[in-house]
């Protein structure tokens, strides 16, 4: 039996998304390893986690503010993008990935999530879809939005819900999907940028 501080660690990393017990089991052996110097260092860094927020425009995890009440990412801020285009992805690495591809200089709406659950309110509550329309109805500059998840079951589901929504909300605004240059079943985090770079090119 292992001690209990090694095991209390195993099982709270075991709760990581892709990381089960024996992966854990590793990460905990490695830090054992490792100089109080290091571990103190991770240990800040997971505290620091306290001190993020969402932008309150297209909800991307950014750092909190201090002493605002309003706070906007660094892209909903600057005044170099295109304010014409929206794109919607499930997750802040989708954000990054398309970044990467330096193809798409538009605006962002982060849903947050990939799990598709119709019946869940709370779930319909978190994709923020009545922020983002009432963003678009306010802002007439937006001609359109690109549904940008992932070429999986449950981004397809997602995006063919999120249409739906959007069509029946904002029936003069642009909709849009990624061109298949993604395979199906692949999630845009873990893509090349060239493959989602072309996807944004063949979008229809």
């Amino acid at each position: 039996m292992l001690p209990r501080p090694v095991q209390n660690l195993i099982d709270q990393l075991s709760k990581l998304p892709s990381v089960g017990p024996r992966q854990a089991a590793r990460f905990v052996f490695y830090l054992l390893k490792q100089p109080e110097k290091e571990i103190r260092s991770l240990y800040q860094a997971l505290l620091d986690l306290k001190n993020i927020d969402h932008c309150t425009l297209c909800f991307r995890t950014i750092e909190k503010a201090k002493n605002k009440t309003s706070s906007l990412c660094t892209i909903c801020k600057s005044q170099n993008r295109d304010r014409s285009i929206i794109c919607i992805v499930e997750k802040d690495v989708d954000l990054e990935a398309i970044e990467n591809t330096k193809k798409y200089n538009g605006l962002y709406h982060v849903l947050g999530t990939s799990e598709f659950n119709s019946l869940d309110k709370n779930f319909i509550k978190q994709l923020h879809l009545d922020k983002l329309i009432g963003r678009v109805r306010k802002n007439k500059e937006i001609k359109e939005i690109i549904i940008a998840t992932s070429a999986t079951t449950e981004g397809d589901t997602l995006a063919l819900y999120i249409d739906r929504i959007l069509s029946k909300n904002l029936p003069n605004i642009k909709i849009t999907r990624l061109g298949r240059g993604l395979s199906t079943g692949s999630e845009l985090e873990y893509m090349d940028e060239d493959t989602i770079a072309q996807a944004l090119l063949g979008r229809k």
